[in-house]
Order: structure tokens, then C-alpha cells, then sequence
């Protein structure tokens, strides 16, 4: 008897763009060469091919991971620079305004999501690089894991045991600041060890990241990012557990555990007397500092031959902890820190069934349910300020209701390949149920002084989602693919409800849900030396909710919001040992007001961002230099909807090397020194802008054995 394979299809899924990298072999694939029809991806909630998905996906294996990263580095500055569609990295904490194709976007760790009803944007700030696999990206609108994916999906699989009976790998590195200064010197260690007897397998490791100061390319300290958390003077752990039990050839048992935390503890703040440069000045007293902690349980089962189908369960929980500065005078309520904590529980099942084959048309149907359970509280601690020194005053506020939010979901799938096509429709029926606990409104706080209690209210949501898609193989290497997808977003009901008066009428929030119409038409060729991705898109939605930088506070607004874009992604492969290639992507955003359609602002919508690289990877060391370009923008700023952004290049040179024992690696980031502001700083901060890093130097050891 043939088993089925274990496949759960796109319940659905977006867009996508050509994988810059997937798994390849290190001694004869350059970067960015890959075969598109060995590379499977999860993220879809089944392993299958690229070739055969109709939509945008990438992916980045751990050895792109490694060569993007030294010590200092986060995941949010990899997926900025390798990325289409996808706003550079913050450098910071947070992945606020990094959207894809102008949308919210969807981060999961081994599929669990790390998103939640309160947006707190350190998704990305969740893991170690060292601690990953790969990282898989679907660009576009997709329902494929519920809520929350209107922009696309960011998938982070996490090293495992690969069949090794015993196995260690050790890694140390540090990086400097381009003046040298010991203050400016970043430092990690990684340490695991994995193993495999009989029936059991088990991965075990450990990442330590400490970060000091940061200088810009002038050789000045920078100071802090206080509204969303900067890296300096941070210390960070990533602690993970995986274990695997076979109960025989075609059932097993998977456990994972995860505990990360990042902390910050400095003497240093922006010097809140200049207001015409950012300045970093000694003297901050602030006991408790920004710090994200991400801790996490999962424990799925499998069954390959569950009554010849396919069977999938897994469960889930997770705590989010994030603590953000005490930065911004609010009225009557004066100063205080915000504390958001989350805690979500849930339970997935995907059942496969291969459909009776007619002629030559074979298809297969995946059906199932989603159930997920979130309890989420926001408090921000009141403080005297004088100068740079903090001290509570003993008053706690609610910075927004206390929710628990339940979502259960249904869907269906169903996928057939005739001859050189592969066609995929489904359907997902989503029902979200909010229970808004009574508060006291800070919102009436802020403006009166009053302590005046906001009634809550439970709020439901529920939506059908739908997806169609096609790809038609016009030769082994080539194939155009079409698809239609929705997703489907909640409002950030406690950020939205921050900033109300006790007479606010929260059943207003239950027609405000955001769901996004994704269009998609795309090229690709997987050749012997050419790889290329050509993809236009449209995604359209009835509801505009986005970030007002002037003012600080939430706007959700009911009119209608279009983004359109175009990206592109080559790779050549010159010689066995040179290779060559880049992206682009270019996205225009509106957002239609009193009948006129205007501009979104660069918190939504990137800027153009162009990126290239050359790489010269003979059998024992490689060389690439890479650049990134993002464009000016001032289209928001000029229909009074946004600043305007002003553009940067910056080059890096990144290398490895082979040992008699072990591997030597390095960077040296922002080659040129270029003297710059990020597009998360010129965007969403206050002003003075902090400049951004100057020129960085990087070197690591690493040993596997």
C-alpha cells in the first residue's frame, strides 16, 4: 500500500519573490543558487516544492543566516537585506514599520505565530540567528495559520536534530565599532549538542549575545531609540530544547522549548535639552529598562497512515513579555513605561486524503480546524523625571483593557496537477471573539486627570477567506504562476483604546476588521546559470489602520487602501566559483481621502529598495560584497500623510574561511561609513533623529563536530 504524503496545502497564501538562497551545498553552490524543485517549505503547512506553488516564496538557509550575521546582528537586519518588498531592519528592538508590500506580516517560529492582539512589533526580536535553520517568507495576503497575515508570512524553522548519533557545534565572535573603542565591542557565544538513540533524538543549545555602545560614522556615541528600544548596552539569551520520539515508521512525537530574553541596561539616554541634534549623554537612572521575553512550549504529533490519510496535531503556548521606555509626557498622566504581556494557548489538526485519480488528473484534499486562546494585559508604571533620573511614583495605569480573545477556524483544500498545471482553490471560515474587560480610561487620564471607568464589551469578528492559484510549467526551468488570496487582520484593540475617553463606545471596533484582496502574476526560471522571479501585485482592503507619527497615537480609519508593486530577483552563476545577482522592489501605497486618493506614509510602505551583490566562493573561502540602495520618498509628505524619507547605499564585505580545525568568519558593515538615519528613525521617531551605525567590523570561530 502507497502511503499519502504528509502535505497540508496553503489554506492560503500569497506572494512570492526568488529565494536568495535555500539549501545548498557550501562547497560548489555559490549564494543565491539554488534548484527550485528540491527546495520544500513549511510555511504553507505542508513540505513542498517551490516550482509548485503559485505565489511568491523564499527562502534563507542557516548558511545565508550565518554569512549575514556576526555578533551584534539580529534577524530583522537579515530579512531587511535579503528580503524583497520588506522595509530594512530597525536596528533596534523593534520590527515596527517593517511591513511586507505595504502589510502588516506574520512571524512564526516552527509555525506557532508570535504575533498577537497587541502589536508590540518584537516578533522579530523573538531568536538568536544562531538558533536557526532556515527562514521561510510568503509575500502577500494569506489565512494560511489565521489572523494577522494581511502582508505576507515570515516562517522561522529552528536547528534540530538532523540524524546525528552525536554532535557538537561551538561558536564565538565579536565585533567592533570602526573607531575601536572598547565600549563599542559586541560579543556572542553558541554552544549545542544534539544526539540520536534507538527511538529518541534530542537538540539542546545555547546563544549569548551582549551588545555595548554604538557609534555613528562621525565616531559619536548614538543615542538610544526611547519609543521602540535600541540594541546598545544590551545582554540577550536564546535557550532551545528539542526532542523527537519515533513510535514507529510512520508516528512521532516532537516537544520543543524556548526561552529568549533580551535586556537593556545603560547609563546612556538621548540628552533631552538639545533639540537640535540626538545626542547620548551619561547620567540615565532607570531601573527597570526595555527588555523583550519570549517563552514557548510546543508538542505535535504525527501519523503518516492515520486510516491511509495524513494526520497533523500540534499544540502550542506561548508568553510574550515586552517593556518599553519611559519616554513621552502624556498630558495629566505625566510619564510612564508600558509593560505588555500576552499569553496564548492553541491547538491545530490537518487531516490529508488523497482524491481517486481520473485519467491523469491526480489531486489530494486537505481539510481542518484552528483553535487559539489569548489572554492579553497592558500596565505602564507612572515616574518623576528630573533630568535623566526615573523614579516611580507608585501609580499604575492600564494602557488599554485587558482582552481575552478566542478564534476558532475551519478550512478546506483542495489541490490537482494535470499534466504541466497545478491548480489550488480552498476556502477558510474564521469566527475571533474578544472579551473587553471594564478599565479605567487612559485615554480620559491623559486629557482630564479623571479616573473614570470604560465600560468593556465583547467584540466578534468573523470572516470567509478564499484562495485560487495556478502554475503552468512552460518548460523543466520555467513556470508563470496567477493567484488570488485574502487575509484577514484584527484592529490593535488595546493600542486603539489607549487613547479613548470613558464615553467611548467600543462595539464601534466590530465592523473594523482589515481583510486584504491580494492579486498576484508572476515569472520564474530556474536555469542551469540564471535564476530569475518576476512578480507584479495588487492587494486592496476597505479599512486603513496606520501609525500617526506626529501625534504618536493609532489611527483606524474606514476608507479604502490600495498598494500596488513590482519586485524582481536575479541570480548568475558566472563560474564554478563567481556568482552574481540582486532585487527590486518598488511599492505606491494610497489610501483614499474625501475622494482622493493619497500617498500612505514610509511606516507602511517602503521606499524603493534595490540590493546586488558579487560573490567569489572557491572550495575553502568565500568573498561576497553586497549593497543595499533605498530610495527617497516624499510622496506622503507631500499630500500631509507622512515625512519624507531621504535615501542611503550602504556596501558590505563579508568573508569565510576554512581551518585546519573549524571555520573563520567576518563582515565589515557599512563599508564606505556612511554617515545616515534609518527609515525606521526618519519615519516613526521624534525628532532629533539618531544617525545609525557607522562602519562595523565583525570576526567569528566556529567548530563543528
Amino acid at each position: 500500500m502507497t502511503k499519502p504524503r504528509l502535505t497540508f496545502l496553503l489554506p492560503l497564501f500569497g506572494s512570492v519573490t526568488l529565494p536568495v538562497a535555500a539549501e545548498q551545498n557550501e562547497n560548489t553552490e555559490p549564494s543565491g543558487t539554488l534548484n527550485l524543485s528540491e527546495v520544500l517549505v513549511s510555511a504553507t503547512r505542508t513540505r513542498e516544492s517551490i516550482a509548485s506553488i503559485p505565489g511568491s516564496v523564499q527562502v534563507i538557509d542557516a548558511e545565508q543566516v550565518r554569512q549575514q550575521s556576526t555578533a551584534g546582528r539580529r534577524v530583522s537586519d537579515i530579512v531587511g537585506q535579503l528580503v524583497p518588498g520588506l522595509a530594512p531592519g530597525t536596528g533596534g528592538m523593534s520590527n515596527f514599520g517593517q511591513t511586507l508590500r505595504g502589510r502588516s506580516l506574520l512571524v512564526l517560529i516552527d509555525g506557532v505565530s508570535q504575533n498577537s492582539t497587541r502589536d508590540n512589533f518584537r516578533q522579530l526580536n523573538s531568536i538568536s540567528p544562531e538558533s536557526i535553520e532556515r527562514i521561510e517568507v510568503i509575500s502577500g495576503a494569506s489565512s494560511i495559520y489565521g489572523a494577522g497575515a494581511s502582508g505576507g508570512i515570515i516562517n522561522i524553522i529552528t536547528k534540530r536534530n538532523q540524524g546525528e548519533a552525536l554532535g557538537f557545534s561551538s561558536k564565538v565572535g565579536i565585533s567592533a565599532a570602526n573607531n575601536l573603542q572598547a565600549q563599542g565591542f559586541a560579543y556572542e557565544a553558541f554552544q549545542s549538542v544534539t544526539g540520536r538513540a534507538g527511538h529518541w533524538d534530542g537538540y539542546l543549545s545555547a546563544a549569548l549575545t551582549q551588545h555595548n555602545d554604538q557609534f555613528d560614522g562621525n565616531g559619536k556615541r548614538i543615542a538610544q531609540d526611547t519609543s521602540q528600544g535600541s540594541n546598545l548596552d544590551t545582554e540577550a539569551y536564546d535557550l532551545h530544547a528539542r526532542f523527537g520520539y519515533e513510535l514507529d515508521d510512520e508516528r512521532a512525537l516532537r516537544l520543543s522549548l524556548q526561552d529568549y530574553k533580551d535586556q537593556q541596561k545603560t547609563r546612556y539616554s538621548k540628552d533631552p535639552k538639545n533639540r537640535d541634534e540626538a545626542v547620548a549623554i551619561k547620567g540615565l537612572m532607570l531601573g527597570d529598562q526595555p527588555h523583550t521575553r519570549n517563552q514557548a512550549i510546543n508538542l505535535d504529533y504525527s501519523d503518516s497512515d492515520y486510516f491511509e490519510q495524513s494526520l497533523q496535531l500540534e499544540s502550542y503556548w506561548r508568553r510574550a513579555d515586552a517593556l518599553f521606555f519611559p519616554d513621552l509626557r502624556r498630558g495629566k498622566a505625566g510619564v510612564s513605561d508600558n509593560n505588555s504581556v500576552q499569553d496564548v494557548y492553541g491547538l491545530r489538526a490537518a487531516i490529508q486524503t488523497a482524491l481517486p485519480s481520473l485519467g491523469n488528473v491526480t489531486g489530494n484534499l486537505v481539510w481542518g480546524a484552528d483553535y487559539d486562546h489569548e489572554r492579553s494585559r497592558q500596565r505602564g508604571d507612572q515616574y518623576d523625571v528630573d533630568g535623566l533620573t526615573y523614579r516611580k511614583t507608585g501609580t499604575t495605569f492600564e494602557l488599554g483593557p485587558d482582552l481575552e480573545t478566542t478564534t476558532k477556524a475551519l478550512f478546506g483544500q483542495v489541490s490537482f496537477d494535470l499534466g504541466d498545471w497545478t491548480v489550488r482553490g480552498g476556502v477558510r471560515r474564521t469566527w475571533i471573539e474578544s472579551e473587553v474587560s471594564d478599565s479605567i480610561a487612559y485615554g480620559e487620564i491623559v486629557r482630564t486627570g479623571r479616573w473614570s471607568t470604560l465600560p468593556g464589551e465583547t467584540l466578534k469578528y468573523d470572516a470567509t477567506l478564499y484562495n485560487l492559484g495556478a502554475v503552468y510549467r512552460l518548460s523543466g526551468s520555467q513556470e508563470i504562476f496567477a493567484n488570488f488570496s485574502q487575509g484577514f487582520s484584527l484592529p490593535d484593540i488595546q493600542r486603539y483604546l489607549r487613547d479613548v475617553s470613558s464615553t467611548y463606545d467600543i462595539s464601534q471596533l466590530n465592523a473594523q476588521a482589515l481583510k486584504v484582496d491580494s492579486h498576484e502574476l508572476g515569472w520564474r526560471a530556474n536555469g542551469d546559470k540564471w535564476q530569475t522571479q518576476v512578480t507584479v501585485y495588487e492587494n486592496t482592503s476597505d479599512v486603513t489602520q496606520f501609525y500617526d507619527a506626529q501625534d504618536r497615537v493609532l489611527r483606524l480609519i474606514n476608507q479604502k487602501e490600495r498598494v500596488r508593486g513590482f519586485e524582481t530577483d536575479v541570480a548568475y552563476r558566472l563560474s564554478d566559483v563567481w556568482s552574481t545577482g540582486g532585487t527590486y522592489s518598488w511599492a505606491k501605497g494610497e489610501t483614499r481621502q474625501a475622494g482622493k486618493w493619497i500617498d500612505l506614509p514610509a511606516t507602511r510602505v517602503s521606499p524603493a529598495k534595490t540590493t546586488v551583490f558579487a560573490e567569489y566562493a572557491p572550495d575553502n573561502y568565500s568573498i561576497r560584497l553586497q549593497a543595499l540602495h533605498l530610495a527617497s520618498y516624499d510622496a506622503a509628505a507631500k499630500d500631509n500623510n507622512g515625512r519624507a524619507i531621504e535615501g542611503y547605499t550602504l556596501f558590505d564585505l563579508l568573508g569565510s574561511t576554512r581551518l585546519p580545525v573549524g571555520r573563520l568568519e567576518g563582515g565589515i558593515y557599512n563599508v564606505s561609513n556612511r554617515q545616515y538615519q534609518t527609515l525606521f528613525s526618519q519615519a516613526t521617531t521624534r525628532a532629533p533623529f539618531a544617525h545609525a551605525q557607522g562602519r562595523t567590523l565583525g570576526v567569528s570561530y566556529a567548530l563543528d563536530l
